[in-house]
């Protein structure tokens, strides 16, 4: 019996992953406590952000409340269920919880730091914008910080401790390290599950308001966004929360969790052929190495007068330091860790798999940017399209979303060939130099290429995260400044807001890369289940009616849902435009500002029907696969996710980015060009971006986790497809 290969090196490497998630949640907290002591602003500010505040936290309550119903009713099912068991049930249990809990955090601050934001407005534009980051950045490094402890200590739970400090040998460990990491795939189907119906609902939510809140306040009535005599108003900037901050803390939770664990079960495939425990836990050596780049990323968003105007280049000045941080400690690590102290070639070729990723982040951000910017030429030629209707508007706006899908696919292509390229040549150089007993599969080494590609796009979450969460907070203070009527930060908040669409685009555009690199890399990890429970190879033939079958149902599922979820916003919204003319109607002096609207009735309409309609669309996307599974096979379902992965990306980056064009050209027109505000362009402009927000904000995000939670589920769920196969 020996240690495994490089152990003493592993063991303490492996600790830098729970340290690194420690530091963020400890940084989170001191956030936490830095924007709590910061003066909330005047009374009448305050009681603006109590509403919200409570708002919010009444939605969540009985949201989260529905959800753990079903979280219970899956766990007992998958403890009871032959070929599952307890292990796999406490898993999901804990990615669910740990998934409430970020969406939880995120929606507690940011309705802290929305109104302090507006404070801070009256001092600077700086200190408005680091308030509002400082508050996204808190969900960022709570998120990224219990994501990786996590699956740090449920690695070590299931089997990853005796596999990393037992004296045991170098194939057994490294076979009992990925078996450990399989263990805990439950976990990304719990955090994926809790995501999409965070995600959803939330969604529903919010757009149900904002569009109620638009087409009757701004079409009709003729008064500003966010005016305190819209009865939609208060439910509009709860909706922010509940679904920009809450659903979106869910979401990026369960992208790092699930990838995560499917970088380490591939990489486990390196460490068993390899003897080399160092590739089986380097996934998350990699997303500590990016929380370090965040930390010292983050102090670099500053606001200098000549940018006052452009508030968008300090938040890129955090995320581009963070990017070359990144990039810096991968070096290092590649040299110290993989390279044993030496410059080698072979490992070399695993730093350019991890440069891959970080350039498609930086790709995606300015693609982001030039779709969404209020200063590119796509939203101008949507705001310009306009002044000759809403039918001109969402005619260009439509294209436009469409053109929005190339850049981005071919930028997240261009990462996976990269980097599956130089896996291959990784593998290649490590026959050449080591015994034969020990090679590497030139297929398996670029498999484990894009794996590492996924992990450096991953490196800069935390800061894309705290960009983020910087949109909710932005848009909510310049709701309350309008509300509330103070003085001084108006002209300030509506700059940030405008930027916080195009970060708040950025992120979804980041997510949804993220998923497309990781369904590269989920996918690799259920063929390679399939063939260790099977002993059979797994191959997808087409021309097995079954498999193509399956492959269209697939595809057709990110449609259907999105059909499902955006009938919900629309029916809620009917419902919320008839409350909103009602009251208009029905109670006196409510436009003179004598009367009081009943912001309650508004707020009940979106919470019922987020509830209502986060169900259904929920339940396809779980059920539909495992039915697959049964009456066709594991086959079948490789071939469904492949589908659902081809049509969802694409589908998603339309409804993304085109809605938040869609959205900047409103504000465009809104800053003065085009006749300005209640001209007839921006009359038009206001039913485009009624168009474009549950395409935005609803059912394109929600693609992102639907995509991953097809994927975890299919690894879960392989016990019952292959059993009931044997029956068939």
């Amino acid at each position: 019996m020996v240690y495994p290969l490089m152990a003493t090196i592993n063991i303490g490497v492996f600790w830098i992953a729970p340290i690194a998630g420690v530091l963020a949640v400890v940084v989170s907290l001191l956030l936490m406590r830095r924007i709590g002591k910061m003066s909330p602003g005047g009374p009448k500010a305050v009681e603006v952000g109590n509403a919200i505040r409570e708002g919010a936290y009444a939605f969540l309550k009985r949201q989260y409340r529905t959800i753990a119903i079903i979280t219970a009713i899956v766990f007992v099912l998958l403890a009871v269920a032959p070929g599952f068991g307890l292990g796999t049930a406490a898993a999901f249990l804990i990615g669910a919880v740990a998934s409430l809990a970020a969406g939880y955090i995120a929606m507690d601050n940011a309705t802290k730091a929305n109104v302090r934001t507006v404070a801070a407005a009256k001092t600077s534009a700086e200190a408005a914008l680091k308030t509002a980051f400082y508050g996204g950045a808190t969900m960022g490094m709570a998120v990224v910080g219990l994501s990786l402890l996590g699956v740090s200590f449920l690695f070590l739970i299931y089997g990853g401790y005796n596999a990393m400090f037992n004296t045991i040998g170098v194939t057994e460990a490294a076979t009992l390290g990925r078996n450990a990491a399989s263990g805990i795939v439950g976990m990304g189907f719990g955090a994926s599950l809790i995501a999409l119906f965070a995600q959803l609902g939330g969604g529903i939510y919010t757009k149900a308001a904002d569009v109620g809140a638009d087409l009757v306040g701004k079409v009709e009535a003729g008064i500003p966004e966010d005016d305190p005599r819209n009865p939609a108003v208060i439910a509009d900037n709860v909706g922010d929360n509940v679904g920009d901050s809450a659903g979106r803390g869910a979401d990026l939770f369960e992208s790092a969790t699930g990838e995560n664990i499917g970088g380490m079960i591939i990489g486990g495939l390196i460490s068993i052929a390899t003897g080399n425990l160092i590739f089986l836990i380097f996934p998350l050596i990699a997303r500590a190495l990016g929380i370090f780049a965040t930390l010292v990323g983050m102090p670099f968003v500053k606001l200098n007068e000549a940018e006052a105007k452009h508030p968008m280049k300090a938040l890129r000045k955090g995320l581009m330091v963070t990017t070359i941080v990144s990039g810096i400690l991968f070096l290092i690590a590649d040299v110290v860790l993989l390279g044993n102290m030496t410059l080698s070639m072979t490992f070399l070729y695993l730093y350019f798999c991890l440069l891959a990723g970080l350039g498609a982040s930086v790709a995606i951000d300015y693609i982001t940017d030039y779709y969404t910017g209020s200063d590119r030429s796509p939203v101008g030629r949507i705001a310009k399209a306009s002044q000759t209707g809403a039918a001109t508007n969402i005619i260009t706006g439509f294209a436009v979303g469409l053109e929005t899908t190339m850049l981005p696919i071919v930028s997240l292509v261009i990462a996976l060939i990269t980097s599956y390229y130089f896996g291959t040549q990784f593998a290649v150089s490590w026959n050449t130099t080591h015994a034969v007993a020990q090679q590497i599969t030139p297929f398996i080494g670029g498999i484990y290429g894009t794996t590492l590609a996924t992990m450096g796009m991953l490196a800069v979450m935390g800061m894309v995260l705290a960009l983020d969460g910087f949109g909710p907070i932005a848009d909510n203070a310049a709701g309350i400044a309008q509300m509330s009527g103070e003085g001084g930060a108006e002209a300030t908040m509506e700059a940030l807001d405008a930027v916080g669409n195009t970060t708040k685009a950025l992120t979804k555009g980041f997510a949804l890369g993220s998923a497309l690199l990781a369904a590269q890399l989920l996918f690799q990890t259920y063929s390679s289940e399939v063939t260790a429970h099977t002993g059979i190879p797994f191959v997808v033939d087409i021309s097995n009616p079954a498999v193509l079958i399956a492959g269209f149902i697939g595809a057709m599922i990110p449609f259907f849902f999105s059909s499902q979820a955006i009938s919900a916003v629309g029916k809620a919204a009917a419902e919320m435009v008839d409350e909103v003319r009602r009251q208009f109607r029905e109670i006196p002096g409510i436009m003179e500002g004598t009367g009081k609207p009943e912001y309650g009735k508004a707020v009940d309409i979106s919470t019922k029907a987020a509830l209502k309609g986060m169900v259904l669309p929920a339940l396809i996307v779980v059920v539909v696969p495992i039915i697959v599974g049964i009456l066709l096979g594991p086959e079948a379902v490789g071939a469904l996710v492949i589908g659902a992965t081809l049509s969802a990306v694409p589908l998603a980056l339309f409804m993304n980015t085109g809605g938040g064009a869609w959205d900047n050209a409103k504000k465009y027109i809104e800053a003065g060009h085009f006749g300005g505000k209640g001209s007839p362009a921006h009359a038009a402009a206001v039913v485009g971006d009624t168009v474009g927000d549950p395409l935005k904000d609803t059912a394109g995000p929600s693609l992102h986790v639907l995509i991953k939670l097809l994927s975890t589920l299919s690894i879960v769920f392989i016990p019952l497809f292959i059993n009931l196969l044997h029956l068939i």
